[in-house]
């Protein structure tokens, strides 16, 4: 892997959306407590001033999401990123799209024993602030500045063929 390569991570249950003092929180919900803390050991490290989380808005009723450090600016070997697609726009989403738009989200892990029951929720890792968040539609990918996003879109397509 070149420095400039991303590792994507998308084995996670789904988004859960949460307040904290006033901001949005945007976390992954995993079911695997390995991955989750190999993850949140990884973001951890992340600068502020260089994460990135783009909400990519597809072409049917879905979204997908994806949260990286610029790989050019880590210091890390690992470069680990965090993409999914396949989620539905409906319902959560749709309450935190005009948030997310007025301010970026924070970021951090969750690990649930069981996803589908709320109080096994468990946050590994810290609040990770957000320094840019954009919301684009899935056309926009062709553009040069969403390089890392498109390479995990593709990387995704390939893996669900």
């Amino acid at each position: 892997m070149s420095s400039s390569e991303i590792n994507w991570y998308g084995n996670f249950y789904g988004i859960y959306w949460a307040n904290e003092k006033g901001r949005l929180v945007v976390s992954p919900v995993f079911e695997d407590k390995k991955e989750a803390s190999v993850l949140s050991k990884e973001i951890e490290t992340w600068s502020d001033k260089f994460t990135r989380m783009t909400i990519i808005e597809k072409n049917n009723d879905e979204y997908a999401i994806c949260c990286y450090q610029d790989p050019q600016i880590s210091k890390s070997k690992k470069n680990l990123g965090i993409y999914r697609t396949g989620m539905i726009k409906f319902g959560a989403y749709e309450q935190a799209k005009p948030i997310i738009q007025q301010r970026p989200p924070l970021f951090q892990i969750l690990y649930a024993s069981d996803a589908r029951v709320i109080n096994t929720y468990e946050q590994i890792s810290r609040l990770v602030t957000i320094r840019k968040c954009r919301i684009i539609q899935e056309s926009e990918l062709k553009k040069q500045e969403y390089f890392y996003e498109k390479t995990a879109d593709e990387k995704s397509l390939k893996e669900n063929q």
